[in-house]
């Protein structure tokens, strides 16, 4: 089930500079959009296929290939191949479902709509602080702090369900390298701690982390990004449930 677990907090989160002191809230966040590839770029956004591998520290470093299609703010599909079995995993608005033979489970079956809950932000690629009111997301600056030698704007962020949690900006690239939120899983709680790094540009001049690394109570998994699309076609039937025979 780890692999499972695993997936299903894996998300998508992405994000140059002045003085620290010399920032408001609304010049950090715009220079974050700027970072991603500006704002224009962002709001153009229709799908993203991303692909790459995925390293789970408790199965002795075992690394996985992975694939990700998202059609902007309607649904995602992530395949993971192990042992030569294709597993799959699909998130839209109102429904989730999936394929997971590497948890002995041979169906499709729905996804927990609790996980579908925590999945959801995996429908947007634009950027964790874009569109905040679009979101209905509230976001306040906390302070100042230092990660990794170097210094970080750090911001609360507040979802439309009231949920927090803090993303650290890096205050001279002004990419997301930390964020912290706090997650539920069957009446568990427990922080998800996801650290990004290693910033490429697509051709078309999109902003991703080429490293991901997330950790959640004993579960640490890094994800390595080798190759990301923007805009390319991408066909409905990819988040279609199989119907049963």
């Amino acid at each position: 089930m780890r692999y499972a677990r695993a997936f299903s907090l894996a998300a998508g989160l992405v994000m140059g500079g002045i003085s620290l002191q010399a920032q408001t809230l609304p010049e950090i966040l715009d220079k974050y959009a700027a970072a991603l590839g500006g704002a224009d770029k962002l709001k153009a956004i229709k799908t993203q296929y991303t692909e790459g591998e995925m390293t789970f520290d408790a199965q002795q470093g075992m690394k996985v290939p992975i694939k990700k299609w998202v059609k902007q703010n309607e649904a995602m599909r992530m395949e993971f191949d192990v042992q030569n079995m294709k597993n799959i995993q699909v998130v839209r608005k109102d429904a989730a479902w999936q394929y997971m033979p590497v948890t002995t489970n041979m169906n499709v079956e729905e996804i927990d709509p609790l996980v579908r809950k925590l999945m959801q932000p995996q429908l947007d690629v634009t950027g964790e602080l874009f569109d905040l009111a679009g979101k209905g997301k509230k976001v306040e600056l906390a302070g100042q702090d230092t990660l990794n030698g170097e210094k970080v704007y750090k911001l609360k962020v507040t979802t439309a369900e009231g949920v927090n949690g803090f993303a650290y900006l890096d205050a001279n690239t002004f990419y997301l390298v930390k964020a912290t939120n706090e997650v539920e899983i069957k009446g568990y709680k427990t922080e998800l701690v996801t650290r990004l790094s290693d910033y490429r540009k697509t051709v078309d001049g999109y902003a991703y982390p080429a490293q991901v690394e997330q950790t959640t109570g004993d579960t640490n998994v890094r994800i390595r990004v080798n190759k990301v699309e923007v805009n390319q076609p991408m066909a409905d039937s990819l988040f279609e449930k199989p119907v049963a025979k």
